[in-house]
């Protein structure tokens, strides 16, 4: 294959940049080019002929939007090559980015927006946010197979989402969303002494995490936001305003201590250190 052949493989036909760059001939590199001369000529007779605008916008709101999607999924959206992505960012090899870019594909960029509802299903988002609502669902308590029930997503997946998941498809983000919304503000199934042991130690987990409730959040997809949570919650405070709580529902020591899934002698340990704690 010869240099001319593979720049024209790498590139796609019925583009105006093929027929210049890689000099294909091919009937839709023709046509393209056609195409694009007639509308140089119209705008140039209406004297609004600007091939190239500024790249410093079209750079700004590409590095926003990294914050939220991939590049894949902006060009995808754009419709437009990663390639001319990644020179608008970084520029070609050993040149640094240029200060200008097509028009055309400057408007085509600066049109994507992160709306999470507008993206197709597959297309890869930051799973910043979907992290973030799983950690808020599970300091009520809500363990990550429970949430697993209703979203259709496996359990392995959003466990990764919790830990160590960079991005996630935009199907998953919604999925994640929507049960947040219905979960957020519910207590998980506590009727079994096995569910009661469950929630205690995923809202203790979560205690020892630092994560926050989604009430804490003012935007919760905004990588630079910081959740007010007010003053650190231990797990002995955690679980003696748990205790206070079902006490005065009517519980005695024992059943309090069933239904937070510590022993008695624990519970009592607990609520000492923090009256003690307390002065």
């Amino acid at each position: 294959m010869t240099g001319l052949d593979q720049l024209t493989s790498e590139r796609e036909h019925g583009a105006y940049t093929t027929y210049v760059m890689a000099k294909c001939r091919c009937d839709p590199c023709k046509a393209a080019s056609a195409a694009y001369a007639r509308e140089r000529y119209r705008l140039q007779a209406y004297g609004r002929w600007q091939p190239w605008t500024d790249a410093e916008p079209v750079r700004a709101h590409l590095l926003h939007l990294r914050r939220y999607i991939s590049y894949d999924s902006v060009a995808e959206l754009a419709k437009v090559r990663r390639r001319a992505v990644d020179v608008i960012l970084y520029g070609e090899p050993g040149k640094a980015p240029s200060a200008r870019v097509r028009s055309e594909t400057g408007a085509r960029l600066l049109a994507v927006t992160a709306d999470l509802d507008e993206l197709l299903d597959d297309m890869r988002v930051n799973a910043t946010g979907s992290r973030r609502r799983l950690q808020a669902l599970m300091t009520r308590g809500w363990s990550t197979p429970l949430v697993a029930e209703p979203t259709g997503v496996p359990r392995w997946q959003l466990d990764r989402v919790l830990i160590a998941a960079t991005v996630v498809q935009a199907r998953q983000a919604r999925v994640i969303r929507t049960v947040t919304a219905r979960l957020f503000d519910q207590d998980p199934p506590r009727t079994t002494r096995e569910q009661r042991r469950t929630v205690s130690i995923v809202r203790n987990r979560a205690i020892r995490e630092g994560w926050a409730p989604l009430a804490a959040w003012d935007d919760i997809d905004d990588l630079d936001a910081v959740p007010d949570i007010g003053a650190k919650v231990t797990r002995d405070q955690a679980l003696a305003e748990d205790a206070d709580f079902l006490t005065r529902t009517g519980l005695d020591r024992d059943q309090v201590a069933e239904r937070l899934g510590v022993t008695p002698a624990y519970l009592d340990k607990a609520r000492s250190r923090v009256r003690a704690r307390a002065g």
